[in-house]
């Protein structure tokens, strides 16, 4: 599919909603999610020469993205939350959590999907992942309860990668954020092929902070039982997706 045939199949509203990314070149340090990792440390004189901008970055949440990544790759976008705390260096991109229109987690899990990879390969032709480029990636309009499903799965995801493995929890979660996004982008295809999953998703259960992991974990292994029974929806319109004419280009397209 090309990117003028992407344009056209894909549901946008006139003017969607674009991130407001900044791009800070500071200490080299980049998220165990990301290819590499080095992680150096401020001292109070290193502060002190910091611009308001940086500090800023450093008081916020945020998500950093990989500034390089390779033509061919099969994954252009690679991204991940960074708690606050930290400076990112010039081999990274940084979204602050400020300049996003939905919830870090919700974003983060729209810029890794595969969709949001798939027009990334399209548009791009060099192996830098510029702010330009991420400025220019459409985003949809989303509503409050769409936003909090999409980060309440993304949430999952983070605790799950904190395992060595993918296991299939973790591959099932990242296939129904994927399947999200599509529904997003694609609402009206996935309507009339019977494949929505949000309406199925309203009893989600959360996570937070002042959990333990024992506890996000319980929630997160019980709401993968119930929505991987065979008999449920999701597990079906996930499995079947690519009936779907346009997920089915893009899936075939990322092989």
């Amino acid at each position: 599919m090309s990117y003028q045939q992407f344009r056209k199949v894909i549901s946008l509203p006139p003017d969607p909603p674009r991130i407001n990314n900044i791009n800070y070149i500071c200490i080299k340090y980049c998220p165990k999610a990301l290819d590499h990792l080095k992680i150096s440390f401020l001292n109070k004189n290193d502060i002190k020469t910091l611009s308001n901008n940086k500090i800023e970055t450093i008081r916020s949440r945020k998500i950093v993205l990989q500034r390089i990544t390779g033509v061919d790759s099969k994954r252009r976008i690679i991204a991940s939350i960074l708690t606050k705390g930290f400076l990112c260096a010039n081999s990274t991109n940084v979204l602050l959590e400020k300049d996003c229109e939905i919830s870090l987690e919700t974003t983060l899990g729209i810029l890794n999907s595969e969709l949001i990879n798939f027009y990334f390969k399209q548009t791009s032709t060099n192996t830098n992942v510029t702010t330009g480029e991420i400025n220019k990636i459409p985003f949809p309009k989303i509503e409050y309860n769409q936003d909090y499903l999409g980060g309440t799965i993304v949430k999952y995801l983070c605790e799950l990668s904190k395992r060595k493995e993918r296991d299939l929890l973790f591959l099932f979660f990242e296939n129904l954020i994927f399947t999200i996004v599509y529904e997003l982008y694609f609402p009206e295809e996935i309507k009339a092929a019977g494949k929505e999953i949000l309406k199925y998703l309203g009893d989600l259960k959360p996570i937070n902070d002042e959990m333990s992991e024992e506890e996000k974990l319980a929630i997160i292994q019980s709401e993968f039982e119930r929505l991987y029974d065979p008999n449920h929806p999701v597990r079906f319109a996930i499995e079947t997706l690519d009936s779907v004419e346009e997920v089915r280009i893009i899936k075939e397209a990322l092989k």
